[in-house]
Protein backbone atom coordinates (compact mmCIF):
# COMPACT_ATOMS: atom_id res chain seq x y z
CA UNK A 1 0.00 0.00 0.00
CA UNK A 2 1.73 2.99 0.71
CA UNK A 3 4.83 3.32 2.97
CA UNK A 4 5.69 5.98 5.60
CA UNK A 5 9.43 6.90 6.25
CA UNK A 6 10.74 5.72 9.63
CA UNK A 7 12.02 7.93 12.11
CA UNK A 8 14.96 5.39 12.40
CA UNK A 9 15.68 5.77 8.88
CA UNK A 10 16.31 9.48 9.01
CA UNK A 11 18.63 8.65 12.34
CA UNK A 12 20.68 6.38 10.32
CA UNK A 13 21.22 8.16 7.18
CA UNK A 14 24.99 8.79 7.07
CA UNK A 15 27.21 12.34 6.48
CA UNK A 16 28.94 12.42 3.33
CA UNK A 17 32.81 13.44 3.69
CA UNK A 18 32.07 16.91 1.85
CA UNK A 19 29.34 17.83 3.95
CA UNK A 20 31.83 17.03 7.16
CA UNK A 21 34.99 19.51 5.40
CA UNK A 22 31.87 22.39 4.76
CA UNK A 23 31.36 22.25 8.60
CA UNK A 24 34.89 22.20 9.74
CA UNK A 25 35.45 25.21 7.50
CA UNK A 26 32.68 27.05 8.49
CA UNK A 27 33.65 26.29 12.32
CA UNK A 28 37.06 27.07 11.10
CA UNK A 29 35.87 30.83 10.04
CA UNK A 30 34.10 31.17 13.50
CA UNK A 31 37.70 30.82 15.12
CA UNK A 32 39.43 32.83 13.14
CA UNK A 33 37.30 35.30 13.92
CA UNK A 34 37.23 34.84 18.03
CA UNK A 35 40.88 34.47 17.45
CA UNK A 36 41.44 38.24 15.48
CA UNK A 37 39.12 39.43 18.45
CA UNK A 38 40.83 38.02 21.66
CA UNK A 39 44.93 38.01 20.49
CA UNK A 40 44.51 41.33 18.43
CA UNK A 41 47.55 43.54 17.22
CA UNK A 42 48.22 46.75 17.15
CA UNK A 43 45.03 48.00 16.03
CA UNK A 44 42.58 46.86 18.07
CA UNK A 45 39.16 48.38 16.55
CA UNK A 46 40.80 46.83 13.36
CA UNK A 47 41.04 43.32 14.66
CA UNK A 48 37.58 43.49 16.41
CA UNK A 49 36.02 44.17 12.73
CA UNK A 50 37.76 41.63 11.06
CA UNK A 51 37.18 38.85 14.07
CA UNK A 52 33.57 39.29 13.81
CA UNK A 53 33.13 39.98 10.30
CA UNK A 54 34.59 36.26 10.29
CA UNK A 55 32.26 35.16 13.16
CA UNK A 56 29.21 36.88 11.05
CA UNK A 57 30.58 35.02 7.43
CA UNK A 58 30.91 31.62 9.83
CA UNK A 59 27.69 31.85 11.18
CA UNK A 60 25.58 32.60 7.94
CA UNK A 61 27.26 30.33 5.74
CA UNK A 62 26.63 27.47 8.38
CA UNK A 63 22.98 28.07 8.39
CA UNK A 64 22.83 28.59 4.50
CA UNK A 65 23.05 24.68 4.52
CA UNK A 66 20.22 23.27 2.06
CA UNK A 67 16.62 23.46 2.64
CA UNK A 68 14.70 20.28 2.62
CA UNK A 69 12.26 19.74 0.43
CA UNK A 70 8.54 19.49 2.12
CA UNK A 71 7.68 15.71 1.91
CA UNK A 72 5.41 14.38 -0.64
CA UNK A 73 1.70 13.64 1.05
CA UNK A 74 -1.13 12.13 0.50
CA UNK A 75 -4.28 12.65 2.65
CA UNK A 76 -6.52 9.85 2.67
CA UNK A 77 -10.35 8.85 3.54
CA UNK A 78 -11.65 5.83 5.05
CA UNK A 79 -14.96 4.50 4.48
CA UNK A 80 -16.69 2.16 6.92
CA UNK A 81 -20.52 0.38 6.33
CA UNK A 82 -22.68 1.00 9.35
CA UNK A 83 -23.96 -2.63 8.93
CA UNK A 84 -21.39 -5.03 7.79
CA UNK A 85 -18.17 -2.88 8.75
CA UNK A 86 -16.63 -3.17 5.20
CA UNK A 87 -13.84 -0.70 4.86
CA UNK A 88 -12.79 1.49 1.51
CA UNK A 89 -10.22 3.51 1.50
CA UNK A 90 -10.02 6.74 -1.34
CA UNK A 91 -8.29 9.67 -1.91
CA UNK A 92 -9.63 12.96 -0.06
CA UNK A 93 -11.68 14.70 -1.83
CA UNK A 94 -12.59 18.31 -0.69
CA UNK A 95 -15.62 18.65 1.37
CA UNK A 96 -15.34 15.52 3.35
CA UNK A 97 -15.42 15.07 6.80
CA UNK A 98 -15.98 12.35 9.79
CA UNK A 99 -18.98 11.02 10.23
CA UNK A 100 -20.34 12.39 6.75
CA UNK A 101 -22.87 9.67 5.09
CA UNK A 102 -21.39 8.41 1.45
CA UNK A 103 -22.88 6.67 -0.92
CA UNK A 104 -23.72 2.80 -0.24
CA UNK A 105 -22.01 -0.18 0.72
CA UNK A 106 -20.51 -2.44 -2.53
CA UNK A 107 -21.61 -5.58 -0.46
CA UNK A 108 -25.12 -4.86 1.55
CA UNK A 109 -26.21 -1.78 -0.49
CA UNK A 110 -26.53 0.03 2.84
CA UNK A 111 -24.80 3.16 3.43
CA UNK A 112 -21.29 4.23 3.94
CA UNK A 113 -19.84 7.29 6.36
CA UNK A 114 -16.04 8.27 6.49
CA UNK A 115 -14.53 6.60 9.53
CA UNK A 116 -11.29 8.29 9.02
CA UNK A 117 -9.31 11.09 7.02
CA UNK A 118 -5.40 10.96 7.44
CA UNK A 119 -2.05 12.36 5.78
CA UNK A 120 0.32 9.97 4.83
CA UNK A 121 4.09 11.36 4.12
CA UNK A 122 5.27 9.73 1.16
CA UNK A 123 8.55 7.60 0.32
CA UNK A 124 10.69 8.50 -2.38
CA UNK A 125 11.51 6.09 -4.84
CA UNK A 126 15.45 5.02 -4.93
CA UNK A 127 15.42 5.09 -8.61
CA UNK A 128 13.53 7.23 -10.96
CA UNK A 129 12.29 4.95 -13.53
CA UNK A 130 8.77 3.41 -14.37
CA UNK A 131 8.31 2.70 -10.38
CA UNK A 132 7.08 6.29 -10.16
CA UNK A 133 4.68 6.40 -12.59
CA UNK A 134 3.04 3.38 -11.04
CA UNK A 135 2.57 4.54 -7.80
CA UNK A 136 1.48 7.70 -9.44
CA UNK A 137 -1.38 5.64 -10.92
CA UNK A 138 -1.99 3.50 -8.19
CA UNK A 139 -2.20 6.28 -5.77
CA UNK A 140 -5.03 7.89 -8.52
CA UNK A 141 -7.28 5.10 -8.61
CA UNK A 142 -9.30 4.27 -5.21
CA UNK A 143 -7.42 1.34 -3.00
CA UNK A 144 -10.00 -1.17 -1.60
CA UNK A 145 -9.35 -3.29 1.41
Amino acid sequence: MIDEEDDEDILNKKRSLKSILKNLLFIGLIVIGVLFMYIGGVDQVFNMVIGFTFICLGTTLFQMGKNPSDPIRQTLTILKCKSCSAIKVRNYEDGDFVFKSMGSCDKCNNSMEIDQIYSVKLKKSPKKDDKLEKSKKKLLETIEV
